[in-house]
C-alpha cells in the first residue's frame, strides 16, 4: 500500500487545504523525523514539510506505530505532547459504554473479564446483536462517532492493540468500526453476487462516512487513515473472499481522507496555517456528496 503513489495522494491528502486541481498534504508537525537531518527547514522531514506521496513510497517504514518508535521518542512525545496511547480492553470499556447507552443494555458486542493472570480480556457475543425496537440496525451503522486527538485511533479501529503491538483478529475487533462492520455482515446477504456486494459496498462506504477523528501530529494522522482504509479492506476479503476492485478502494479512501483529518484541537487551525480545519457531513454514496463546513462552526 504504502508503494501506491495514487492511494498515498488520498490518504496523505489535507482537504482543508487543497484546492481543486492542486493537492495539498498533510504535514508532520512534529520535529520527531528530523533530528539527524542537517537540511534545516529545507528538509523533506522539517516540522512545516508536507509529507509527500513520493517520500513515503520512497522511505515505507519511516512512519510506525508507537509501539514501534524508539522509546526516547515515545518519552519526548508524551512530555511534549501528552501523547498517551490507550490498551485496547479499556478503548473496548468504553466503547462497551456508549453501546449501553444506544442500545439500553450491557454486553451487546463482547462482555468483559479479567484472566488468571490479572489481564484485562473480553469474550465476543456470538448470536446476531438484537436491536430495540424503535431502532434500526442502519441507524447504528450511520450514528456519527468522533475521537478527539486520535492518535493512531484505537476508539475508532483496533486491528492491533496501541500500547502493546499486538495484532487483534477480526472476529475480536472492539472499535467504533468494528462493531458497525459486524451489524452490516449480520444484516445483509453474504451470497456473493454482484447486487449483494454491491449492496454491502454502500453500507460499509456510510459506516466510513459515520467515524471522525482528527490529530494535530501528521504521523498519527496518517496511521489511523491507513487502519482505517485496511480494516475496509480485510473486512471486504473475508465476507467476499476476494479483494476490492481498485475503484471501491479509491472511494473509500477518499471517504477516509475527509473524516479523518489534521488539526490543532486548541485553535481548530490546520498546523502552521490560519485556515480553520474544514470536514464532511456526507449526504450521498452514489456519487460521494456532502456539504463542507469548518470543524469550529459545530462545536
Amino acid at each position: 500500500m504504502r508503494n501506491d503513489i495514487q492511494l498515498l495522494e488520498l490518504l496523505l491528502k489535507d482537504q482543508s487545504l487543497s484546492l481543486p486541481n492542486e493537492n495539498t498534504y498533510i504535514s508532520w508537525a512534529t520535529d520527531d523525523y528530523c533530528v539527524t537531518d542537517e537540511m534545516g527547514d529545507n528538509s523533506p522531514f522539517a516540522f512545516n514539510a508536507q509529507i509527500t506521496p513520493e517520500l513515503i513510497s520512497s522511505h515505507p517504514d519511516l512512519i510506525q506505530p508507537r509501539i514501534k518508535k524508539q522509546p526516547s521518542m515515545q518519552t519526548s512525545r508524551s512530555k511534549s505532547r501528552a501523547e498517551v496511547f490507550t490498551p485496547a480492553w479499556i478503548c473496548n470499556a468504553q466503547n462497551n459504554l456508549v453501546d449501553e447507552q444506544w442500545f439500553g443494555r450491557k454486553d451487546v458486542f463482547n462482555t468483559e473479564y479479567i484472566n488468571e493472570e490479572g489481564e484485562h480480556r473480553w469474550l465476543t457475543s456470538k448470536p446476531p446483536i438484537v436491536f430495540p425496537a424503535k431502532r434500526s440496525w442502519m441507524s447504528y451503522v450511520r450514528a456519527r462517532r468522533m475521537e478527539i486527538t486520535c492518535g493512531e485511533g484505537p476508539y475508532l479501529i483496533s486491528r492491533y492493540d496501541a500500547t502493546t503491538g499486538r495484532l487483534i483478529p477480526i472476529s475480536e475487533r472492539i472499535g467504533m468500526l468494528d462493531r458497525k462492520f459486524r451489524i452490516i455482515n449480520e444484516n445483509t446477504p453474504s451470497e456473493p453476487t454482484k447486487a449483494n456486494k454491491r449492496q454491502w459496498i454502500r453500507k460499509a462506504y456510510q459506516a466510513l462516512q459515520s467515524i471522525y477523528g482528527f490529530d494535530s501530529q501528521g504521523d498519527n494522522v496518517f496511521l489511523t487513515r491507513e487502519s482505517l482504509f485496511l480494516s475496509f479492506c480485510e473486512y471486504y476479503t473475508e465476507r467476499w473472499h476476494r479483494h476490492p476492485h481498485r475503484d471501491a478502494v479509491l472511494k473509500a479512501a477518499e471517504i477516509i481522507s475527509w473524516n479523518i483529518w489534521q488539526m490543532d484541537g486548541l485553535n481548530f487551525n490546520v498546523p502552521n496555517s490560519d485556515h480553520y480545519a474544514v470536514i464532511m457531513e456526507w449526504h450521498n454514496t452514489e456519487p460521494l456528496s456532502g456539504k463542507k463546513m469548518t470543524y469550529k462552526d459545530i462545536v
